[in-house]
């Protein structure tokens, strides 16, 4: 749309016809056309209808006829339409060749002055057409279908059996199409669905009941007869009161539909009656959400509204999809009624509360330590809806080592098993690297180096604390020894080969890339940081005292051969490979912190793959990104619902399909 207004800017038969600045008041008709173009690069405009304000539809005509009554000038206003929507389809032609089919709306202000207003969407226009002229929404609805294929027999689709056609439009049953429309897909796939946001109203009634204005349930011929919130369903009646909705075209999260629901639904489905819900309608059943659950850990006695406040900035975007987000733990949930009790976050008071709800549809694991059992039957109740299911640990990526297109990039690991062998690595790689498997954020590393000049002496260097300490061991027994005072022999520990890394200013650096899931299918890349060690420092950390640099900053002041966008493609082409292997196991992964060592000809070594990664660089360095970051897991836990994102723009990142193909 924005590249359309530009390109009729540049057009000088077109500026009168460009409203200068959109109009506060309310135009009295609104008009709409559909442009369809065929094989031989022709538009053709198969329909121009009105909405007046209380979205009654009408033809030109009646329009017109009302018109005529205070201003015979507008006697042409069809023509004009006509006229100057083929000037625009020829701007679109020769700019947009790929585009066949295209929604146009104009409106009429109260002087009888005709604007573009902006292009519009198909599926809309279909939906108007479907509930006030069939005819020629099945003529719209088929064109594509007869286009393509005309374009598949080499032939005019005028010349189209209609046998042929009669015998598609039974098997498709286009006149089922405005109830067809509606089905959401499990998957989250995209699709034209009748979404609509609404504010809860109680009443007092007994009955399992819901009260909604006409046009809620977009004409809907068998009403609803059960009501989903979260994993808890109910059965219900809803009524639909005569009432139209005059404010149905600007439904949003700031101009809801108000919904009437008796406290005694409301009461048995724990549904917080003071947000803003999305509401859908799927067969035969009304869906109220998003429910998002933020898993926490078994200490549900530590959740406080004062504890909540570091989740608050994780909301920043919450007008944009509504609904419920609740934090609880495993252990405050009912299993019999299928509630969880725990910290609701208010969006108007921007803050914690207790309440209850149900178990919530989508679920983002924000703790590893809790009940197994608990954590597959959360899984079971949400159609394995939770995310970040499984701890993905060091030891995890050591497996991959077996992976041919993965092991190339990962330095030689093993699991610290025998001190032996230990010991020989360290002989053989001269300086490596012990790390915790359960551990991150730095904690409990050691760098074992051999001593050249000392025979068979070796350095230990001990970053467990802020201060690193450096043992200078003699030999191979006062080695054994210091590596069971210090516990290591006790505890779950792997060993690598030190990489060396790539410095700038004399400093090594490490790249830590933020992959996301945007949907079911897509990862995106959300952000990149590099972390500048400290002075006298291996370790990269921030806790540590590193820097946060961007990627292309440190490339530059490395002086390496290889360009910015050569390290960039090759980085991409390694999480192809990653993401590639992590989609086919059985986890329901969502977010990673991937952190990569750059050695010094600029390879790209993994060295950790966290689940639960620290964004402190990015908090420093970029907070935009930092904040994006906190507001994806939300996002796709929206997306994993089938309810809308408002105002979504596409992102720019490097996108990463299962199709393994790079956008």
């Amino acid at each position: 749309e924005k590249y359309l207004f530009e390109l009729m800017e540049s057009q000088s038969q077109l500026k009168p016809y460009m409203e200068k600045e959109k109009n506060s008041k309310e135009t009295p008709f609104t008009f709409y056309l559909v442009g369809q173009k065929d094989r031989t690069q022709n538009w053709h405009i198969p329909i121009v209808y009105a909405k007046d304000l209380n979205n009654n539809k009408y033809s030109v005509e009646e329009v017109l006829q009302r018109i005529i009554q205070t201003n015979e000038n507008h006697m042409e206003i069809n023509g004009l339409i006509n006229n100057v929507s083929q000037k625009i389809f020829a701007i679109i032609q020769y700019y947009y060749p790929g585009i066949y089919e295209i929604g146009l709306k104009y409106t009429l202000n109260e002087n009888g002055q005709l604007y573009f207003h902006s292009n519009c969407s198909i599926f809309g226009i279909i939906k108007d057409l479907s509930e006030w002229n069939i005819s020629v929404c099945r003529k719209i609805v088929w064109w594509p279908i007869e286009l393509m294929s005309k374009m598949i027999k080499n032939q005019s689709p005028l010349d189209a059996p209609n046998d042929e056609l009669d015998e598609f439009a039974g098997a498709l049953k286009i006149d089922q199409f405005a109830s067809q429309s509606r089905k959401i897909s499990k998957s989250g796939a995209e699709g034209y669905k009748h979404t609509v946001w609404v504010k809860i109203k109680a009443y007092e009634n007994d009955n399992m009941e819901i009260q909604a204005p006409k046009g809620i349930m977009n004409n809907t011929l068998i009403l609803p007869t059960e009501i989903q919130f979260g994993v808890k369903k109910e059965h219900c009646k809803v009524h639909i009161n005569e009432k139209s909705i005059s404010t149905i075209r600007y439904n949003s999260y700031h101009y809801p539909i108000e919904i009437q629901v008796s406290g005694y639904l409301i009461e048995k489905m724990h549904i917080p009656i003071d947000f803003v819900y999305q509401l859908e309608i799927v067969e035969n059943k009304v869906i109220l959400g998003p429910t998002i659950g933020l898993l926490l850990g078994e200490k549900n006695q530590l959740y406080n509204p004062n504890y909540m406040e570091k989740y608050s900035d994780r909301l920043g975007e919450y007008e944009k999809f509504g609904g419920l987000v609740i934090a609880f733990s495993s252990r405050s949930v009912d299993w019999n009624e299928k509630i969880v009790y725990g910290m609701v976050y208010d969006p108007v008071q921007k803050h914690w509360r207790y309440d209850s709800a149900p178990i919530p549809a989508a679920l983002y694991r924000r703790n590893f330590h809790q009940h197994q059992e608990r954590i597959k039957h959360l899984m079971d109740l949400t159609n394995k809806q939770l995310f970040n299911s499984y701890h993905f640990k060091k030891s995890d990526l050591y497996l991959l080592q077996n992976e041919p297109e993965i092991q190339e990039h990962l330095p030689i690991t093993h699991l610290l098993q025998k001190v032996d062998e230990l010991i020989q690595f360290t002989h053989l790689h001269h300086k490596i690297i012990l790390k915790p498997v359960s551990l991150s954020r730095g904690r409990g590393i050691f760098i074992l180096e051999k001593y050249l000049h000392q025979g068979e002496g070796y350095i230990l260097h001990d970053y467990r604390k802020k201060i690193r300490v450096r043992h200078l061991i003699h030999d191979y027994k006062a080695l054994i020894g210091m590596l069971k005072s210090l516990e290591i022999l006790d505890q779950d520990y792997l060993f690598q080969k030190y990489i060396p890394l790539l410095k700038v200013k004399n400093r090594s650096f490490d790249v830590r890339v933020v992959m996301q899931k945007a949907n079911i299918s897509k990862w995106i890349c959300t952000g990149i940081e590099c972390r500048v060690a400290g002075e006298n420092e291996d370790l990269t950390n921030i806790a540590r005292g590193g820097g946060a640099m961007t990627l292309e900053e440190v490339i530059l002041q490395a002086n390496l051969t290889l360009s910015y966008s050569k390290i960039h493609n090759n980085i991409l082409k390694l999480f192809h490979s990653f993401f590639d292997f992590m989609e086919r196991k059985e986890g329901h992964f969502a977010e990673f912190g991937i952190d990569i060592a750059l050695d010094e000809e600029g390879y790209p070594w993994i060295l950790e793959a966290n689940i639960f990664p620290s964004f402190k660089g990015f908090k420093k360095m970029d907070y935009d990104t930092y904040l994006k970051i906190r507001y994806q897991p939300l996002v796709y836990a929206v997306h994993l619902q089938g309810f809308i994102v408002s105002q979504e723009e596409e992102s720019t990142d490097e996108v990463y399909h299962q199709n393994k193909s790079y956008l």
